[in-house]
């Protein structure tokens, strides 16, 4: 059915979408992450109040105040351009789960498990996939290109020993993302292990079922 045809190819992007997604939410502003990423990167030497302008900036991304001083104008205007990114990925992030969820109750109301487990398990491999362009590319290229496409101004390149570029370098967004694939590749293992478990589960039932139905 064309249907649902089109509804398995949405399901999986929006899987792929929310896997990632929620693991960037937890950690783009979990103040934990910053403190042991500073610690790791040794930027408490250079700044030893990190953890304040660390706190300054989740807390405007929150939109709970505005940015310190420690920030000069043209780093004020990148951050002002990197929230509305942050906010428009997490706005991305609950419309995939909501997404996902309506065609989840849909493929329950149609009682069609395999639909749901194999777009659980082709959404997971592509993750694992995608992982592994991720390990063999050039952080630095990946990260200037990624720069280039999501602003349309120059704001983002900085003097070497901007405030900014000290307090994050560019380590610590690699740390980062890094993070978040290796989370995104643990919960696409452990999708990968549940839906086979489920997929093998269902078959044994079937097989029951039938054989039952022949005696």
């Amino acid at each position: 059915m064309l249907l649902n045809k089109l509804l398995k190819i949405l399901f999986v992007i929006s899987l792929v979408l929310l896997i990632f997604l929620s693991n960037f939410k937890v950690l783009a502003l979990n103040f934990n992450v910053y403190k042991e990423e500073f610690s790791k990167l040794n930027i408490y030497d250079k700044i030893p109040d990190a953890d304040e302008h660390a706190l300054n900036l989740i807390n405007y991304y929150n939109n709970k105040e505005g940015l310190s001083n420690f920030f000069n104008e043209q780093e004020k205007l990148h951050l002002q351009d990197v929230k509305y990114l942050v906010n428009l990925f997490f706005i991305i992030f609950y419309i995939t789960l909501i997404l996902s969820l309506i065609i989840f109750i849909y493929f329950i109301y149609k009682k069609d498990s395999s639909l749901i487990l194999n777009s659980i398990l082709i959404s997971s491999i592509i993750i694992i996939l995608l992982q592994g362009l991720f390990f063999i590319s050039n952080f630095s290229a990946l990260f200037i290109k990624f720069h280039e496409i999501s602003f349309n101004n120059d704001l983002w390149l900085f003097n070497p020993n901007a405030n900014i570029v000290n307090l994050f370098p560019e380590q610590f967004f690699y740390d980062i993302m890094l993070k978040i694939m290796v989370n995104s590749l643990v919960t696409s293992l452990i999708l990968i292990i549940l839906t086979l478990i489920l997929k093998k589960f269902i078959v044994n039932k079937r097989f029951l079922n039938k054989r039952k139905f022949q005696e």
